[in-house]
Order: structure tokens, then sequence, then C-alpha cells
């Protein structure tokens, strides 16, 4: 039940975070409105402005009201994707993790401004709100623990759990609940298991499982916690049903054959009675998903379009150059090993792929991936685009239709994926991107197993942020031909 309540608490922080904002920003309209009035004052603030290159010209704060509107969903999604919700973060990480939304939020903000003509909006006054909200945020996640911490000391009806389980698991588990539990949680003791060695720690011992109906029917119990690794969950069939009769929620570790990381989640699924364990290795939020995907949409619009002189160059290059089609298109394999086309700009002569099998013996990649540094396939545009990443711009287009993402693991040839180990293919359970791990980490100087363990990582440790800081160091990437050849 506290994990749901946590759950909810989160919400809560995240909606009391949105009219902090809403506070912050009309602050900024009070300070950057009386900032343009220091022309008719005399002081230091005045003086400092002066010296500097004059007072800010005056705005009309009427104009700029109508911009919370659109800004509190900015402001919700930003504390939303950057998680700074967690009341349980200690300070320090929770001034990251607002910095994080403040330039999430700001970045938004400007480029609202870009897309929607906000002419009115004053460069000075998004810079001065982003420092005035992040330290409003600040001073409100203060007031908010504070406020938290004297409630919690106030309040008398606790959450009250038992642990089953006396060993290191068991107190670590117990240890970790009343240290960061944003609500009130009592343990009431723990429940030993025959034959365990026991914690000294774990204390106040109430008995064995055996007796665990018995305890249940004495004192009030919310919730039962079966904190035992490498325990199968059928010995603990009799106690688990004593609390399914009274109505007590349980808690179970996953016996020690299930994967330590991913998702696990209980489902019901229509017409079958039975509730089922669903156990995932990829990123199962919906809602971020979602984000991710009008992200693509709006970031591969974008970069077609500011690509487009490019682009237009490039097609001129290799239509007056070399014989063939302007773009290269190949079969590769997507999510889950779905087939899509994928379109390069051409970069090789025509038959290249007839003359790869002359060509085996040169490979310079391990695994079954095929890379020559000066590969005699390649034309002599070829060898440029290739180098400044040119010849990937096309894939925009399949950005744009969904195929891959802005950020993903690169697409694989099907004949390559054929000979994957079985760990390596986990690596096609996301969507392929555009550039990613790979791509700033030394791209071809970096051997084949170390790229798929990079790929999994992405896929493990994913988030909306990690796409920006992979989108944004893939640009210093390409602008200097780091390991592109």
């Amino acid at each position: 039940m506290w994990r749901k309540r946590s759950a909810f608490l989160r919400q809560i922080v995240t909606g009391y975070d949105v009219v902090v904002s809403a506070a912050a920003f009309f602050a900024t309209l009070f300070l950057r409105d009386w900032l343009a009035r220091a022309e008719d004052r005399t002081g230091p603030i005045a003086t400092f402005l002066k010296s500097v290159g004059g007072v800010p010209p005056g705005i009309n704060p009427s104009d700029y009201q109508w911009l919370l509107i659109g800004l509190a969903p900015i402001w919700a999604v930003s504390f939303h994707y950057s998680d700074s919700g967690d009341v349980r973060l200690p300070y320090r990480r929770a001034t990251l993790r607002y910095a994080k939304a403040t330039a999430l939020g700001l970045g938004l903000f400007i480029l609202a401004t870009f897309v929607f003509k906000l002419l009115f909006v004053a460069r000075s006054f998004v810079l001065l709100f982003g420092a005035v909200q992040l330290v409003t945020l600040l001073l409100g996640r203060v007031a908010l623990v504070e406020a938290a911490k004297l409630l919690r000391k106030r309040r008398g009806d606790a959450h009250r759990v038992v642990v089953v389980g006396t060993g290191e698991t068991a107190v670590n588990f117990a240890t970790s609940l009343r240290r960061h539990s944003p609500w009130a949680v009592e343990i009431v003791g723990f429940v030993g298991l025959p034959g365990e060695k026991a914690d000294p720690r774990a204390r106040p011992q109430l008995g064995f499982v055996g007796s665990l109906a018995g305890l249940l029917d004495r004192q009030p119990v919310d919730e039962v916690v079966f904190a035992v690794q490498g325990k199968q969950p059928e010995i603990f069939k009799d106690a688990i049903a004593a609390c399914d009769e009274r109505g007590v929620d349980v808690l179970l570790t996953l016996p020690p054959q299930y994967p330590s990381s991913g998702t696990v989640e209980v489902a019901n699924v229509s017409g079958f009675d039975y509730p089922m364990l669903g156990l995932r290795r990829v990123p199962t939020d919906e809602a971020r998903l979602a984000v991710k995907r009008i992200l693509d949409i709006i970031g591969s619009a974008f970069g077609l379009l500011l690509a487009s002189p490019i682009m237009i160059a490039t097609v001129i290059a290799i239509r007056f150059t070399s014989e063939g089609p302007i773009l290269f298109r190949q079969v590769r394999a997507g999510r889950n090993g779905r087939k899509f086309t994928m379109l390069k700009f051409r970069s090789m002569v025509v038959d290249a792929e007839a003359l790869r099998a002359k060509l085996e013996h040169l490979n310079e990649m391990d695994g079954p991936v095929f890379k020559i540094k000066h590969d005699p396939r390649i034309t002599a545009v070829g060898r440029f685009i290739r180098k400044t990443s040119i010849d990937e711009l096309p894939q925009l287009l399949n950005v744009l239709v969904g195929d891959m993402s802005l950020v993903g693991p690169r697409p694989a040839l099907p004949s390559e994926v054929e000979q994957y180990q079985p760990w390596q293919r986990r690596r096609l359970s996301v969507k392929p991107g555009l550039t990613g791990l790979w791509q700033v980490s030394g791209r071809n100087q970096v051997d084949f197993e170390e790229w798929m363990q990079l790929d999994l990582r992405y896929i493990d440790t994913w988030s909306l942020w990690l796409d920006i800081k992979i989108i944004l160091k893939t640009v210093p990437t390409v602008l200097f031909h780091k390991g592109a050849s």
C-alpha cells in the first residue's frame, strides 16, 4: 500500500512544483518589470545595470500571463521526465534533477517561442525566469520536506509491516524502508524461517513463519513482506494464504531464476483466471515512449528542414560524379527483427554488394559486421559524405515514418542478426536509431562485443534525458569526424 501512496505522492509533488513554478513566473514578471524601471531610480542596482549595458527595455506583463496556459504542461512534462518528484532524494541530488528539469523546460519554452512566433518574449526574461524558477523550486522542496517530516512525527497511525526473514536481506529492506519511505511506516518485527541464520539486527523477532496466521490475529498488520532470497515461493504457501484470508497485503521477492534487472509486473489476462508474472527488459513507460515518438517526429521534420540545402547539394554531387541511383536502399532488421527498408545516400559503386564477397578477407571488424577503413568500393563523393555522416541524413525519413528513432541501436542487416549470440539479440528489442551510445563512444574504434554491450546499456538505462545527451554528444562527434570512416 505504501508503494501506491509513494507513486501518488510523486504526482502530488509534480503538481506542487508546477504551482511553485507559476509563482516563480509571476515573481520573474515583477522582477523584470522592476528592473526595466531602474532608469528612474538611483542606487547600487541601477548603477550596476547602467554600467553593464543599460537597463533592459520594458515589457507588458499582461502579454506574458497568457503563456502560463502553455507553460504549465511543459513544466509538468519536464518534472516527470527528470524524476524530480522523489521526496526521498537528498538536497544535492534534488538540485541536480531540478536543474535538469529547468533546463528541459527552458529548452521547450524557447522552442515554442520560435514555432509559434512569440516575438514579444524577451531573452532577458527567459534567462531570468530560469534562475528564479530553480531557486524557487529548491526553496519549495525544503519547505515541503520539512513539513513532511513534521507530519510524520505527529502522525500516530502508521502503516504496519511485518518482515518475513531474519537474514541480511530482510534487515537491509527494513532499514531502507525506515529511512526512505515518505510515509509513516512501522516495522512491527521479523518472522524467521526454520534453519535460517538470524542477523542480530533483526529485532524484534516475532516467531516463525508457521505461526504467522496467529500473529496476524493478535495484532494489526497492514502488510507482510517476504524479504528472503534464494527461496521458492511454494514454501510460503500457507503464510501467503493466511495473509490473503485476512486481507493483508503481500510483497514477495522473485525466485533466483528470474532476472534481477528489467521491469516486473503482475498481469491479469482477460478470460484467464490466474494472475501472471510479466518480466520486461525494455522501456515500459507508455507516456515516456509516446513523448519519445513525438520528439522523433518533431526532430526528424526539423532536421530535414535544416539539412535540406546539404541534402540537395549531395544529390547534385552524386548525380554528376557517378552512375546509379541517388539513394541506397537496404533491408535492415528493426524492432524485434521486423524488416524495413533503410535509406542512405549512395556512397559506393552500384555493384558494391556483389563485390563484398571478394573483400571479406579484408574485414577489420570482429563479429558479423563488415567494415573496411579504405574500402575500394567507395566513390570520391561517398568518402566525404561517409566521413561527415551526410550519407545518413535520408534516415530522417525512416524516423519520420516510424521505422527508426532518433536515438537507439543502429539497425543491423538480417544476415548479421542470424550470426548474433542469444544475448546480443536483445538489442533488437527496441526501435533502431539514427544515433546511439556506439556513435558517441568511438564508433568504428569500438570492437563488436563492446558495441553490443553499449546498446544493451542504453536499453537498460533508457530515459528521455539520456536521448537528449546522446543527441548533444552526436553533434561534435559528427563535426570532428570521430570514429567515422
